[in-house]
């Protein structure tokens, strides 16, 4: 392949890797301004999401350009692909940090909502994007497979929040119904980034040797 399109795959990957970073970020800005109540600045980080699509469609003009000016094949077309995956598996990610503010700016509760678990597992969730762009960017199948394994443990994060909401809300409904419920939601967005992230480390096996875990997983079902 011609040295341009080497570039050009450099380019697609650097902007994997800062769409990446910027997911990090706004996620971990929505949970602390979701935390603290802070409107204004709930309404700062709804609007910087637009960053996020705009790097999704310059991604995706990028793989266009490859696939008609080069005819890639195997690896190199693979890698274009689950490129073009990963970028909008990302911006959902974007949206659903989005969607944690939005929580806020539509309550009617003033005050903070100190939650420890939903700090375990936003910080859980930035280690599974982290440990992702590492098994994309160094092609690393078992960082990737251990990616897509990590999300069962956010599920169970989300698992426990879920309980721990639901007693509070049976101990005193009037007072901890709204706060409970609303936590309930950020932990959800949460977990669905997860079950996202989780399908990037699916996508990333697949660039790497052509194999899918999910259609794996589903032979070894079939088999038993």
């Amino acid at each position: 392949m011609p040295k341009k399109f080497e570039e050009l795959m450099d380019e697609i990957e650097n902007d994997i890797l800062e769409m990446a970073d910027l997911c990090i970020d706004q996620t971990e800005q929505a949970i602390k301004v979701f935390i603290e109540g802070n409107k204004e600045e709930a309404k700062k980080i709804r609007k910087r999401d637009t960053a996020i699509d705009l790097l999704e469609l310059k991604i995706e003009d990028k793989v266009i350009k490859a696939l008609a000016l080069y005819q890639p094949v195997s690896g190199q077309l693979r890698e274009l692909i689950t490129s073009l995956k990963i970028s909008s598996k990302l911006e959902k990610v974007g949206d659903n940090a989005a969607k944690i503010c939005k929580i806020i700016l539509k309550s009617e509760y003033n005050g903070k909502r100190e939650n420890e678990l939903l700090i375990v597992m936003k910080d859980y969730l930035i280690m599974m994007i982290k440990n992702a762009m590492v098994a994309y960017k160094n092609k690393d199948e078992q960082l990737a497979r251990d990616v897509y394994h990590m999300d069962k443990k956010l599920d169970n994060l989300y698992e426990q929040l879920y309980r721990s909401m639901i007693s509070k809300i049976l101990e005193n409904p009037t007072k901890n119904l709204t706060l409970a419920t609303e936590i309930i939601f950020a932990g959800k967005y949460l977990e669905r980034s997860g079950n996202i992230v989780a399908s990037i480390g699916d996508r990333i096996v697949y660039m790497i040797t052509g194999e899918r875990i999910k259609e794996e997983e589903l032979e070894e079902k079939l088999e038993k």
